[in-house]
Formats: C-alpha cells, structure tokens, sequence
C-alpha cells in the first residue's frame, strides 16, 4: 500500500511542480510582455496625445477674458483632455496585466524619440513655473 502511494506521489509530484512553473513564469513574465506587445503601439499614442493636450490647456489656462473665443478655446482645451482618459485607462490596464511603471516610461520615453520633440520642449513640459 505504501509502495503504491510513494510511486504516484513520485509520478504526480514533478507534474505539479511543473504546471505551478508554468504558471508562475506565464504571470510574471509572459503576461507582461504579450500585454506590451499587444497594446504597445495605442499607449504611445495616447501617451503623446495626452500630453500635447495638457500642453495646450496648460497653454489657454492662462488666458484672460469672458469673450466667446476665449470660452471656445478653453472648451476645446477640455475636450482634448478626454483623450487623458483613454490614456490613463490603457495604462492601468496594462500595469494590472503585470507591465511595470518603468516599462511603461519606456514606452512613453520613445514615442518622444520618434515624434521628434525638441528637447526644449521635453525640457518645458517638466517646469513648474507655467502654472
């Protein structure tokens, strides 16, 4: 009887410790990166539109007057933030699915890159005296 016992703990005991493995390098490391690869490309995206678009009401908050223009360009400043939302959607989502804060700057960090952002105008988005 224990002989019995002993050969199916010795059959089953690897086969257990290789699914919990498995599963644990899929959840660490796999997740991440087929969440990377999937949504990559639309984070940039968004990345770079949320910020041209904290730019531009960052831009139109210090506008002064009541005049319709002046109101239209403060609304169209708020509209454009919608696309924050999208953004900060897209990022909580891929930082649940296990991409981690610093892959995610990297994704941020290379859309510059490619979009070609002067590096005064890198520069200008992390000052504090515009506010």
């Amino acid at each position: 009887m224990k002989r019995k016992v002993y050969r199916r703990i010795r059959l089953w005991a690897p086969v257990i410790s290789v699914i919990g493995l498995g599963f644990i390098v899929f959840h660490d490391y796999a997740r991440p990166l087929i969440a990377e690869y999937r949504h990559g490309d639309e984070y940039k995206l968004l990345a770079l539109n949320c910020d041209l678009a904290m730019h531009e009401e960052a831009a139109l908050r210090g506008l002064i007057g009541n005049d319709p223009q002046t109101e239209r360009l403060r609304l169209s400043a708020d509209v454009g933030m919608m696309v924050c939302h999208d953004y900060d959607i897209l990022r909580k989502r891929l930082l649940t699915q296990g991409v981690s804060e610093d892959q995610l700057s990297m994704l941020g960090l290379e859309v510059l890159e490619v979009e070609q952002i002067t590096v005064q105008q890198m520069v200008d988005a992390h000052r504090m005296d515009r506010f």
